[in-house]
Order: C-alpha cells, then structure tokens, then sequence
C-alpha cells in the first residue's frame, strides 16, 4: 500500500535515531501516568523533541494542562483536542491534536506532514471555511488507511522487522506503524 523498500525500513530501524525515538517515545508512554505532565520537565523535554512541540511557552502550558486533564480519557477523540488546541493560538492544531491523541490512545494514528507524504495525503488548503472539518475528515481517513493496512504482509513485514530489532517494547501496533512512516525520507 505504501511500497517502501524492506531494505530502507530495515536500515533505519537500525539507525541511533531510530533507537533514541523508541527510548523517547517510552518515556512517554512509561511516565504519562505517574508523573504530573503540567510540572515534569523531563516529561516535557521527550515529549517536545519527540513530537516536535515547538511553541511559546504560553501554548506548551496549555498544552500540558490539558493532556495532565485529559490523559485518563480514553473516550476523547481527535477532533474534541483539535478544538482545544486550535483555540489557544487561533489556528489549526491537527498534527499536535493526533500527536497528543496518539499518547493518550495508543491505537491512535498521528497526522503530520511525514505520515501524509508516504500517504499521498495533503493538507486542507489555507482559507478554506470548512478547514476544520476537512482535517478531521482527513484523519478519519488515516483511521481508515490504517485498518485496511493492518489487513495486507507489507504491514506484516513492518512489524516483524520492528520487533526483530526493538524487540519486546510493548510499542501498540499502531506507533510501530507511526514510526516506520516517520523515520523513512
């Protein structure tokens, strides 16, 4: 569905990159729950340099009091959190939205610019009206991309290199997905 080379994918699978986004990506996972994500800067620091989360100060606040909020809510949706985050800076928050949506929901796929290259997706068009929605529908069919391509041997192929070299992570499915997506230009 994709057609990236086995090749690429097991070559940066390898990569000191590859391996320090896994170790990020687990602080993430592993400290979400026990830490107050509004006050742990170690937190915040995997966090940002994982998932890019380069706004002022004023924005990460808000950005950590909601997830602190909301992190227990496995019923929240993409669309509930690009809402929010939308509204702190008067723009549209879709890849951060997925990013935060994809910690508190594992299954959850991530929309960025990476994830829609390798789709052959594109982003909403700057000053359309129905923007908003657009992006949510855009990521309803990632959703969909997704569940298709859990069903075909390239994504079994994706896995069994994944945990033949980052074995026993405990990494869901759908972030092994996410990682192949991101580490490969």
């Amino acid at each position: 569905m994709t057609n990236l080379d086995l090749e690429k994918i097991k070559t940066a699978m390898q990569t000191k990159k590859f391996a320090r986004d896994v170790g990020r990506y687990l602080h993430i996972t592993d400290n979400l729950y026990s830490v107050d994500v509004r006050q742990d800067a170690l937190f915040q620091t995997k966090y940002n340099g994982f998932f890019q989360l380069r706004r002022n100060l004023a924005y990460r606040t808000k950005h950590y009091e909601f997830l602190e909020k909301n992190k227990h809510n496995k019923d929240i949706t993409f669309t509930q959190i690009l809402i929010y985050l939308s509204s702190i800076q008067n723009s549209i928050e879709a890849s951060f939205a997925s990013k935060m949506l994809s910690i508190i929901n594992v299954d959850a796929p991530v929309l960025d610019s990476k994830v829609l290259s390798k789709l052959n997706l594109k982003v909403p068009k700057i000053g359309s009206s129905d923007r908003m929605e657009q992006y949510i529908q855009l990521y309803k069919n990632i959703e969909n991309w997704y569940e298709n391509f859990y069903e075909t041997q390239e994504f079994k192929d994706w896995i069994k290199l994944f945990d033949t070299y980052h074995p026993n992570t405990g990494i869901s499915t759908a972030k092994k997905v996410d990682f192949v997506l991101w580490q490969l230009d």
